[in-house]
């Protein structure tokens, strides 16, 4: 009986030593391949056939660029034992839908796994036009009803027709003639060629009576938002979409007697509840380039309506001391993409990055409000500076020309810093031992000894000669490559771009530590798109994701980096403008996977430079 339970207990214990070598898989599986229009699925990335302590850094691929992700990932952790082998294995699922009809692939996930890469296979998703009698309603509890013109969301422009740069307004309504309430989170559509900015977005829904077409509707206002055009050309602003349960009563077969005439009072009526989801149209506006003529020499893309006030605190100072140079832009434009006006600083006079400090609001159909960039100077020598003056130009929509903005120059008188105090006056002790420069007369001949000390010898003193000239030889150098680095502004801001990129990054952390997450999401776009934008010399005009990757891409940067900084913008750009807010750990998720983009792409450029 011993060596029988023995016997049982080896063959037991052979198959898990085998299954915990056997071969690691990271796959990608669906719960269906084709999905009608408005129906959900779950895709899931599985690790399977390996210890759950050997893996980490699991990056989830950009799901959202053809679908909409309603929920995930949900994670789950598994271990089985089949004919006594042992098999771990680990998920991530998403609840994703479809924007739009026809056949998309769904990226691939990473993981690493025992120091390795892993990376999933994709799948092909076939999203088809939904069917009446498809199976999938045809297992639905629930009938699936035309709500016809009863129920139905509209995107509303206020204009169509723009210049680069100029904002138009899109208001979502929603109209309505039946009992319904808002399910899933309002998903913003994505945008491509702008800049967006949430306007209104009320968090309780006010019905106005509104006719619409000849018939009366309740309608509501769910969003509006500010589109500024980032490039030329015809472009789109994809559908708006919400999830939506509406009330429908079921139909009552009807009978000839009494008793059926009493029940079919409304008063019996009973009620299904059926889920819908509604789409905008998509809005097609069409983009004018700025005009050429006119146009002054470096113009960066400002739109809009400007005024400038620049001044400097102080005029007489000392050297060494500090004066602030401070530039105020007011009026009315994308006041968050405005860029520092270019400062030609004076030879001998320091200067530091500006402190930024910016107020827009939304008013009249665009931004408005001021930003405000301060300069602090620090002048090395004495003498007469001038600083030339400040120039600021912008593209006036109201008269359709370019404007140029000129401050007066700013001179500074420096004098001599404090010198340093002197040693003291001469002692005592010291001029006795000049007094001992006269020796007397010694009576008793002295013992001459030959001294074969030659004093300062012929090469140190042909070096102390040749100091000054290097001095100044070096000092031309240097003063010729500072003048070199600040007349490029363009190489100025891809030389300090990482370093803004930082500072901008860090205060992102104080602000999603301090729980100020519309704070967070601004300053952590603010890192990402001006990093890109100064280290690939990008004028505002440009600012676009697909810009970004073909600037990469023209100067070789390795694919999978390139990928990577796309994912982080889009990354950025669908948090900031969802508004359905994260969890503290996927903000510090995005954190981490926009600062890594940087030191990426950074330490890419740095070789490839």
């Amino acid at each position: 009986m011993i060596r029988r339970l023995l016997l049982i207990l080896m063959i037991g214990f052979v198959p898990v030593g085998f299954s915990l070598s056997q071969e690691t898989q990271f796959l990608c599986s669906v719960d269906r391949t084709e999905v009608p229009l408005g129906e959900q699925f779950q895709v899931t990335y599985t690790l399977s056939g390996g210890t759950l302590r050997q893996y980490g850094d699991f990056r989830a691929p950009d799901l959202n660029r053809n679908f909409l992700t309603l929920n995930g990932p949900s994670t789950s952790q598994q271990m089985q034992i089949i004919n006594g082998r042992v098999s771990t294995s680990i998920s991530w699922t998403y609840l994703l839908q479809p924007r739009t009809t026809g056949s998309f692939p769904l990226p691939s996930a990473t993981i690493t796994y025992d120091g390795k890469q892993l990376t999933t296979n994709t799948v092909r998703i076939t999203v088809t036009r939904a069917v009446p009698n498809s199976g999938a309603k045809q297992q639905s509890k629930t009938p699936d009803v035309d709500l016809g013109d009863n129920l139905f969301i509209r995107a509303i422009p206020n204009k169509t027709d723009v210049f680069l740069g100029e904002p138009l307004t899109v208001t979502y309504k929603l109209y309505s003639r039946v009992a319904f309430q808002l399910d899933n989170p309002i998903k913003l559509p994505r945008m491509v060629g702008f800049w967006s900015e949430d306007v209104e977005a009320p968090t309780q829904l006010q019905p106005r009576v509104e006719v619409y077409n000849g018939r009366q509707y309740e309608t509501y206002m769910l969003r509006k938002v500010l589109y500024f055009p980032t490039q030329a050309g015809d472009l789109t602003i994809e559908p708006f979409e919400i999830g939506t349960t509406v009330r429908v009563r079921k139909q009552r077969r009807r009978g000839s007697d009494a008793f059926d005439r009493f029940f079919s009072d409304p008063l019996f009526d009973s009620y299904d509840h059926v889920k819908k989801t509604l789409l905008t149209q998509k809005v097609k506006v069409k983009v004018r380039p700025l005009p050429e003529e006119g146009k002054p020499t470096g113009f960066t893309g400002v739109v809009g309506s400007y005024e400038m006030r620049a001044t400097l605190d102080r005029n007489a100072l000392k050297a060494n001391e500090t004066a602030t140079l401070s530039i105020v832009l007011s009026g009315k434009g994308n006041i968050r993409l405005l860029d520092e006006p270019a400062v030609t600083f004076p030879s001998g006079v320091d200067h530091y990055d500006p402190t930024i400090d910016e107020d827009a609001r939304a008013e009249d159909g665009t931004l408005a409000g001021s930003k405000t960039f301060e300069y602090l100077l620090v002048p090395r020598y004495a003498g007469k500076v001038t600083i030339p003056p400040v120039v600021f130009s912008y593209f006036d929509l109201g008269k359709k020309k370019y404007v140029t903005l000129e401050s007066q120059a700013f001179s500074m008188d420096i004098a001599e810093g404090d010198a340093r105090k002197n040693a003291g006056d001469l002692t005592q002790k010291y001029v006795d031992y000049l007094s001992m420069d006269v020796r007397p007369i010694r009576e008793r001949r002295p013992q001459l000894s030959r001294d074969v000390s030659l004093g300062v010898r012929p090469a140190v003193m042909l070096l102390w000669y040749l100091l000054p000239l290097v001095l100044l030889l070096a000092a031309l150098m240097w003063k010729q490559r500072y003048d070199r680095e600040h007349e490029d502004i363009a190489g100025m801001k891809r030389r300090r771009a990482t370093r803004v990129a930082e500072r901008r990054l860090s205060a992102s952390k104080k602000y999603l530590e301090a729980g100020n997450t519309d704070a967070y999401y601004l300053e952590i776009a603010r890192a990402l798109w001006g990093y890109v934008q100064d280290k690939l010399a990008m004028p505002t005009s440009e600012i676009a994701i697909e810009t970004v990757v073909e600037r990469l891409q023209s100067r070789n940067v390795a694919p999978d980096l390139v990928e990577r900084m796309r994912t982080a913008l889009n990354a950025v750009e669908y948090a900031r403008f969802s508004p359905s807010r994260a969890s503290s750990e996927e903000m510090r998720a995005l954190y981490d996977q926009a600062k890594e983009a940087i030191i990426h792409t950074e330490q890419a450029m740095k070789v490839l430079t």
